[in-house]
C-alpha cells in the first residue's frame, strides 16, 4: 500500500462519524474496569446466575463508548469487548480469592468442604471403580485438580457470559445510524 493511500484510508477512517473497530488503546482500560467490577460483584449474591459477569460485559461497553462517543459498537464488537473482560475479570477474581484464602487462613475449611463434597458424591454412588476415583479426589493432588479444574471452569465461564453481556449491551445502546 503506497503512504499516500494509506494517510488516505486513515484519515477516512478517524473523520468517519461513527467509527466501527475497537481502539484497544481506550477499550483495555474500558475492560479492565469492567473486569474488576465483575470480579468484586461475583463475590456478592449477585453471583448466582453469572449476573455478575453478565453486568462486567454490559459495563465494557458503556466504559468504551464513554470514552470514544463516536463509537458505534456493534454486537460483535461488544461481545469482544465482553471477552476480554472476561478474562481480566476472571483473572481479578482468582488473585482476590487467593488473596483472600492467604489472608483469612481459609485453606483448612476449603479442603473440608470439598472433601465432604466428594464424601457425599462417594455415598450416592455404589460403583467401586467410582469409589476408587472418589477416593483419589480426598488427596492433595486430588484437590489441587478439582480446584484447578473450578478455577479454568470459572475463567471459562467469566469470558462466556461477559461476552454474552457485552453483546446483549451493544444491541441495548448501539446508536442509530442517521440517513
Amino acid at each position: 500500500m503506497a503512504p499516500d493511500r494509506a494517510v488516505t484510508s486513515l484519515s477516512a477512517y478517524f473523520d468517519s462519524p461513527l467509527t466501527t473497530r475497537i481502539e484497544w488503546s481506550q477499550g483495555l482500560p474500558a475492560t479492565a474496569l469492567a473486569g474488576l467490577i465483575a470480579a468484586v460483584l461475583m463475590m456478592t449474591p449477585l453471583a448466582g446466575f453469572g449476573l455478575g459477569m453478565l453486568i462486567g460485559g454490559t459495563l465494557s461497553v458503556v466504559f468504551y463508548r464513554r470514552r470514544i462517543p463516536v463509537a458505534n459498537v456493534t454486537p460483535g464488537m461488544g461481545a469482544r469487548l465482553g471477552m476480554v473482560s472476561g478474562i481480566l475479570g476472571g483473572g481479578i477474581f482468582a488473585a482476590l480469592l487467593s488473596i483472600g484464602t492467604v489472608l483469612f487462613h481459609a485453606w483448612d475449611t476449603i479442603r473440608g468442604k470439598l472433601i465432604e463434597v466428594v464424601d457425599q458424591t462417594a455415598a450416592r454412588n455404589p460403583d467401586p471403580q467410582a469409589q476408587q476415583a472418589l477416593e483419589f479426589f480426598k488427596s492433595p493432588e486430588g484437590v489441587v485438580l478439582l480446584l484447578t479444574s473450578a478455577l479454568i471452569g470459572t475463567l471459562l465461564a467469566f469470558v462466556i457470559f461477559s461476552g454474552l453481556g457485552g453483546a446483549i449491551g451493544a444491541a441495548l445502546f448501539r446508536r442509530k445510524e442517521r440517513p
